[in-house]
């Protein structure tokens, strides 16, 4: 066999964009918020992916929860701990930006109490297009996996404000899926810092050019992204 091949190689370069709330009598511990911005581009024939799902969802809502923690400080009643709300970029090459940031941390890993990972909360999933829940529900990952704290914080908080369904389902740890590995928390968790993957389940429209703004279910994203607030 005679083979023969040429590489070629591009560097890039992108960032993640860091936005802070200080916290109070607790103002050196940390409460990280993350999404991705990055999506999967534009395409050589012109054809743009949107990703508003996927995870436009994710990023705006950052946006969202950012101004509503700045306002509630701003009310005096603002958060014990400092929030970092960070959008990284890199999610869907390989997890690239949230990895850098985890071996190379802001504020100290060790002073990290949790990361809410928030990717794709805009849409209704195809398991749930028929369900009775299907306009008040999401997909709560890897709670359980570092925490014995996240589940029943999380349970007490949806049953007092929120009032939707918390679908457990991708925390088994034989789910083929596996939702668990598959975003931006998983490089905090492997640092041992506990998370919760907030998301929707897969829908016709994911990873294709027509995840699109005007699908996108905002009374339901917005409840998602109260849950994340409270």
């Amino acid at each position: 066999v005679d083979l023969g091949y040429f590489k070629n190689t591009s560097t890039t370069h992108a960032s993640n964009v860091i936005g802070l709330v200080e916290g109070t009598d607790k103002n050196d511990e940390y409460v990280l918020i993350t999404s991705h911005y990055d999506h999967v581009g534009k395409r050589s024939d012109g054809t743009i992916y949107y990703g508003a799902d996927d995870d436009g969802s994710g990023t705006t809502g950052i946006l969202e929860l950012a101004e509503a923690f700045a306002k509630a400080k701003a009310a005096g009643k603002g958060p014990r701990r400092t929030i970092v709300f960070m959008t990284v970029s890199g999610e869907e090459k390989g997890l690239w930006g949230s990895e850098y940031y985890a071996n190379h941390p802001v504020f100290p890993l060790e002073k990290t109490t949790v990361d809410l990972n928030i990717d794709m909360i805009g849409r209704i999933g195809e398991e749930y297009l028929k369900d009775k829940d299907s306009a008040s529900y999401v997909y709560v990952i890897g709670d359980d996996k570092l925490s014995s704290d996240l589940t029943p914080i999380t349970d007490d908080i949806n049953k007092k404000y929120t009032k939707m369904k918390l679908d457990r389902k991708y925390n088994d740890p034989n789910d083929k899926n596996r939702f668990y590995y598959r975003s931006d928390h998983y490089n905090f968790a492997e640092k041992g810092i506990p998370v919760i993957f907030y998301f929707n389940g897969v829908h016709a429209d994911y990873h294709k050019p027509t995840d699109t703004p005007d699908k996108i279910n905002y009374p339901l994203m917005a409840k998602r992204g109260q849950l994340v607030f409270y």
